[in-house]
């Protein structure tokens, strides 16, 4: 059967399988933290990671009252690689925030409930913490700030009253590859200290016409730039029954964003009335917002693995009581 879809296409190019192991393999393992306990839960290791290699992971740490634990040493934590232990050669506090990008789409689909899409996104931003950098960005016709990147909580808000409804085709894959275009630049500047934050989208879209018309390789680009920089994606996909004609339409960005989420251990959530947004977005939020405190607190631990082969297994154990921890790859915990 010929692959007509654009999911379908890139999903069987070497470059989206590449990307989506190792989307998968970075996904958080959360772990129990006890007294001289080898932990469960082992990472697996990319392929690509070769015998002898340095390795790093990143571990969130908190306290029996959900608070991240702040005062770890490296003798605290030991990494086990395969069994055999790896020897501490680096281990760093790091403090990075979450910045959020905003996506809204101001199409079609929300045009009888515009009210009701600003009042949720109001709720949405209540549940964020108020030093949180977020930029907010309209994605019909085309992407467009609404709010640059910032924490005035007041602006913020009333950016929201800019949200202008539009009878074009909304921007969905575009919007999320300019996203992730803006923080590849991030991360990969000659100045290090400006790619130190773990990004997140939130996109609330519809299923109705998609006016990015992408190319494959477009999209194989967005996926391994989210793969590469530890972002992670969340979606709220309305649906309009009343147009089905738009919804048959809409199936490239419902691939895109499934596939995102699912690899980024973000949420997707298919919604068919408005109503269900002033519920729906605050939920998003309270996540983001524990997510934030997990990631902005982590230690990152560089190793030398001291057996020989290729490793295939990550662990931990420590001396210590009373915690529960994230060990990662990339550092993010969605």
């Amino acid at each position: 059967m010929r692959c007509t879809s654009l999911l379908c296409r890139i999903s069987a190019s070497p470059e989206l399988q590449r990307t989506s192991m190792r989307l998968a393999r970075a996904l958080r393992h959360p772990l129990k933290l006890g007294a001289s306990v080898a932990l469960a839960g082992a990472l697996a290791v990319a392929p690509a990671l070769h015998a002898q290699q340095a390795i790093q992971v990143f571990l969130s740490a908190v306290d029996g009252d959900g608070k991240p634990v702040t005062d770890l040493r490296a003798e605290d934590i030991n990494i086990m690689v395969d069994g055999s232990l790896c020897k501490t050669t680096k281990f760093d506090a790091i403090d990075w925030p979450v910045k959020l990008t905003l996506m809204v789409d101001n199409g079609p689909v929300h045009n009888d409930a515009l009210r009701q899409l600003r009042e949720a996104l109001r709720l949405f931003i209540a549940e964020l913490p108020t030093d949180m950098e977020v930029s907010i960005i309209s994605i019909d016709p085309a992407p467009r700030w609404i709010y640059k990147p910032g924490a005035d909580r007041v602006k913020m808000l009333s950016s929201i009253d800019l949200l202008i409804p539009d009878q074009g085709a909304p921007k969905f894959i575009d919007a999320l590859s300019e996203a992730a275009d803006r923080v590849n630049k991030d991360k990969t500047d000659k100045n290090k200290e400006k790619g130190n934050y773990f990004p997140v989208f939130m996109m609330v879209g519809s299923a109705g016409l998609e006016g990015s018309n992408p190319r494959d390789y477009q999209v194989n680009k967005l996926f391994k730039q989210v793969a590469d920089n530890a972002v992670t994606v969340h979606i709220v996909m309305q649906q309009n029954s009343t147009r089905s004609s738009d919804i048959a339409s809409g199936t490239n960005q419902i691939e895109v964003g499934l596939r995102l989420t699912q690899l980024t251990g973000g949420r997707y959530e298919s919604i068919n009335s408005e109503t269900r947004l002033s519920t729906l977005l605050p939920e998003y939020g309270k996540r983001i917002a524990a997510s934030h405190a997990r990631q902005a607190h982590q230690y990152r631990i560089t190793c030398q693995p001291t057996g020989g082969g290729t490793p295939k297994q990550i662990t931990a154990a420590t001396n210590r009581g009373g915690m529960s921890a994230a060990l990662t790859l990339d550092g993010r915990i969605p």
